[in-house]
C-alpha cells in the first residue's frame, strides 16, 4: 500500500508541475507603494518581478479596492525631457525579470479610495494574459531619496 501511495504522489507532483499556472512562476521582490502627499490623487508602485518559467509572462491589467484605476507606465528620456508613456502590459521575459522603479517602468495608482500612509497596505490584483490572477499585498512606504548618483570619496 505504501508503494502505491508513493507512486500516486509522484504522479500527482509530475502532473501538477506541468500544468502549473503561469502566475506561480512569478515572484515579486521588494514591492512597495510610495507614500504621496495628502492632496495627491496619484501614487506609484515599484517592485522586481522575476519569471522562473521558460515562457514570457505578461501582466495585462491590475485592479485594487484601494484605487479607482491602475495603469502601467514607462518613463522615457527624450533629450532632457522625461516623458511618461502608457503601456498596455508589463512583460516579464522568460527566465528574466522586470524591474519597476522610479524613472523606468512603474505601476500608476489613481484616485486612492482613502489616504494611504507609510505602514498601510494595499492589495493589487494582477491579471495575466493567460487568465491567471495574482493577489499581491503591497506595503506603503515613505519615499527615500536615491543618493546613489552622488560620488563619495
Amino acid at each position: 500500500m505504501k508503494l502505491h501511495s508513493l507512486i500516486s504522489l509522484l504522479f500527482a507532483a509530475l502532473f501538477f508541475s506541468h500544468s502549473a499556472a503561469a502566475g506561480s512562476s512569478l515572484s515579486f521582490d521588494g514591492a512597495w507603494i510610495a507614500e504621496a502627499p495628502p492632496s495627491s490623487k496619484v501614487m506609484a508602485a515599484y517592485m522586481e518581478i522575476n519569471n522562473s518559467s521558460d515562457q514570457t509572462v505578461k501582466v495585462v491589467s491590475a485592479t485594487s479596492e484601494s484605487f479607482k484605476r491602475i495603469s502601467f507606465h514607462q518613463t522615457k528620456n527624450e533629450g532632457d525631457m522625461a516623458k511618461m508613456e502608457h503601456m498596455s502590459t508589463l512583460t516579464i521575459p522568460a527566465k528574466g525579470k522586470l524591474v519597476l522603479k522610479a524613472g523606468s517602468h512603474h505601476i500608476m495608482l489613481f484616485n486612492p479610495v482613502k489616504r494611504l500612509k507609510a505602514g498601510d497596505q494595499a492589495t493589487l490584483d494582477l491579471k495575466l494574459e493567460n487568465g491567471d490572477s495574482i493577489k499581491l499585498e503591497v506595503p506603503v512606504k515613505k519615499q527615500m531619496m536615491d543618493h546613489s548618483h552622488h560620488m563619495h570619496h
